[in-house]
């Protein structure tokens, strides 16, 4: 098993489905431009537009939780989807990833309502 706990209770694991990014192909491929609905605490709904590893990176927290740290520099992509776009993306941090022999790191994830809106972007 490749996760540790933050803390000595057992359901302070990283999710078991967490991606671990090593390259991009690692996540979704496709980048192009494509519409995605967030909603926030307070019921209204946003649409925003994403294209190229902005796309990819949302794509890939709308299949499952992903490791933060990566040669692929997710943190960077994080920052500029919460910042830049209002996307609600959490990071839980661990302790003792065995995979890495990291003594913290920390798992993104989605925390709100996001869907990809099918169709393409307008």
């Amino acid at each position: 098993m490749n996760r540790k706990a933050k803390t000595d209770n057992p359901t302070d694991y990283p999710p078991a489905n967490a991606l671990r990014v090593s390259k991009w192909s690692d996540m979704p491929a496709n980048t192009a431009p494509a519409r995605y609905e967030i909603i926030g605490e307070d019921g209204q709904a946003k649409t925003i537009t994403l294209a190229k590893g902005n796309r990819i990176i949302l794509d890939a927290l709308l299949e499952r939780p992903v490791y933060c740290a990566s040669p692929v520099r997710i943190s960077d992509r994080v920052c500029i989807l919460r910042r830049d776009y209002g996307v609600p993306i959490t990071k839980e941090m661990y302790s003792n990833d065995a995979a890495t022999d990291r003594a913290r790191f920390g798992v993104y994830s989605l925390n709100g309502t996001v869907r990809r809106i099918e169709g393409g972007a307008a």
